[in-house]
């Protein structure tokens, strides 16, 4: 007798996401895995059967790039993206520096300079509303941060080289206390790295939010970087993470580039740089992956910082010497990795463009499917060389309504048809993966699917009009071309035999709704490798 499935779904709307069958009402499950759909499980025993009732099952969301322990970290931090103004901030800073011990810093985490012209709070008011305390405040962008005079003491002095261009300073040379890009790193080394514990914890708080959200795996968007929310030691707290159980969702875990340096090697080998032992994109297992080699080019569009070369210099707003860091990208892509580089604007994109062309031959460049990470500005020219380079563009639909208005007056609004580009570079070919950019803008896939369908700003402002998808295909954003982007599509992302049973449970369909109602759409359960990691309404058991 054949053993039953351990699980048999029944009358759900299913979404498989597979041309090949893209529509079905049963999935069977054994052992982690689905084995099929409708007539492949048809007369199948099972050894629990649960009737959805006509509910919508999609595969599991997975987020593209994110920034989970920065995330979990600042759930115990001083939250500020919805104080209105400059003065809130100061306000909630005294208030959260009444009730800390003697010496303890006030961390906080999202302001958002929402005056014109922008104005962020200066070393000097931080000092009265925290009484000369060390002050950390982290913009909404991630970018740039605002400290008080007690922790510009603690920056070196003289400051290295690469840093000094970031130092904001009134019309008298005095720092105002605004760090930008890698100044702002400064404060992170000062502060030192997170524990393990930390980062388990964080992982384990950040992924349980996920779940609910109908989130199954994601690509974490740069380990090892400094600061409180992460940590040399940081693959090992994800492993830690999912061998305790404590992390909920699937990881591909990208590293910062900083952390790859020249290796000893045989004068016959073509990867001299990397990790050590010589670890890159793939090591690892269906719960914790090594990805990309995540590399900065330039800095956050919605603080002015993308790389556009519109004011003349070509070179503004990258974040190094253009020479290195083309050199970073073609000795990472000799080495074996998978390149995803942070370029928001348009001469960012140049940049890896060039640095790609450079790389190898086209065939293998296209096999490694290296990553443009944010897109912000994408000219029409660019367009062609990214689907001939095979290269995925990865996009943040939540910064259209979150920041389109602030992204429109930086870019200009005859730049914003090429801003967060989707209908276009489908059209041409190219693979758009979708994400959150988690914790600089709101998490849920179904609120950013909603935003690719409108494309509408905080202000109510068409956002790039011409750019808008289906909601078929800000689902497929979301799933298969998401795990496309993580070299995962043949596990997750779709829903047919063999694949891995993650999958969502909604209780209606992003397909037929009016797209203001797809954002309000419930997760009514959360299934990783089967098994229920968010079932409030205990669908598939206690």
């Amino acid at each position: 007798m054949s053993r039953p499935l351990d699980l048999l779904i029944r009358h759900a709307t299913v979404h498989t996401m597979d041309p090949s069958r893209p529509r079905a009402t049963s999935i069977g499950i054994w052992n982690g895995r689905i084995v099929g759909v409708d007539d492949e499980v048809a007369g199948c025993r099972a050894t629990h059967v649960v009737d959805l009732d006509g509910a919508t099952v999609v595969p599991g969301f997975h987020d593209a790039h994110c920034h989970t322990t920065s995330y979990g970290v600042a759930a115990t931090q001083l939250e500020l993206s919805d104080a209105p103004t400059t003065e809130a901030v100061l306000d909630r800073v005294a208030e959260h520096a009444d009730g800390l011990p003697d010496g303890a810093w006030v961390v906080g985490v999202g302001y958002r300079d929402r005056d014109r012209p922008e104005r962020h709070p200066t070393s000097a008011e931080l000092d009265r509303a925290a009484g000369g305390r060390p002050v950390w405040l982290t913009h909404r962008s991630g970018h740039l941060c605002a400290v008080s005079s007690a922790v510009l003491r603690l920056l070196p002095h003289p400051l290295p080289a690469a840093a000094v261009d970031y130092v904001g300073r009134d019309a008298n040379g005095e720092p105002t206390g605004l760090l930008e890009e890698a100044a702002m790193e400064l404060v992170k080394e000062v502060v030192g790295p997170g524990s393990v514990e930390d980062m388990v914890t964080a992982i384990e708080v950040a992924t349980r939010q996920y779940v609910s959200e109908g989130v199954t795996s994601i690509t974490e968007a740069g380990i090892g970087c400094p600061g409180v929310d992460h940590s040399p030691l940081e693959i090992g707290a994800w492993q830690l993470a999912a061998r305790t159980g404590r992390a909920h969702t699937r990881a591909h875990l990208m590293v910062y580039s900083e952390l790859l340096h020249d290796l000893p090697h045989h004068p016959a080998d073509a990867a001299r740089f990397g990790l050590d032992l010589g670890l890159h994109t793939g090591f690892g297992d269906d719960r914790v992956r090594i990805a990309a080699m995540k590399v900065w080019l330039d800095g956050a569009g919605s603080a002015g910082g993308a790389a556009t070369g519109a004011d003349g210099d070509p070179d503004a707003h990258l974040v190094d010497d253009p020479r290195r860091l083309r050199r970073i990208i073609v000795d990472a892509h000799r080495a074996g990795w998978q390149v995803a580089a942070h370029a928001m604007g348009d001469r960012a994109v140049d940049l890896l463009l060039d640095a790609l062309e450079e790389a190898g031959s086209v065939a293998e460049v296209r096999r490694r499917r290296h990553r443009v990470e944010h897109g912000g500005l994408i000219r029409p020219d660019q367009v062609d060389r990214l689907r001939r380079l095979g290269i995925v563009v990865v996009i943040q639909p939540a910064f259209i309504s979150e920041f389109g208005d602030v992204l429109a007056h930086h870019f200009g609004a005859a730049r914003v048809d090429w801003s967060i580009r989707q209908r276009s570079l489908l059209d041409a070919g190219v693979v758009v993966a979708a994400s959150s950019d988690r914790p600089v803008a709101p998490g849920a896939p179904l609120l950013g699917i909603r935003a690719m369908v409108e494309r509408r700003t905080d202000s109510g402002e068409p956002y790039g009009a011409r750019e808008r998808v289906s909601a078929e295909e800000g689902l497929r954003a979301y799933t298969v071309h998401a795990a496309y982007a993580a070299g995962r599509e043949h596990e997750v992302g779709t829903i047919a035999g063999r694949r891995l049973a993650d999958l969502a449970v909604l209780d209606d369909d992003p397909t037929t709704v009016d797209a203001a109602a797809i954002e309000g759409i419930r997760v009514l359960a959360t299934l990783v490798d089967g098994v229920a990691a968010h079932d409030p309404g205990l669908l598939f058991g206690d």
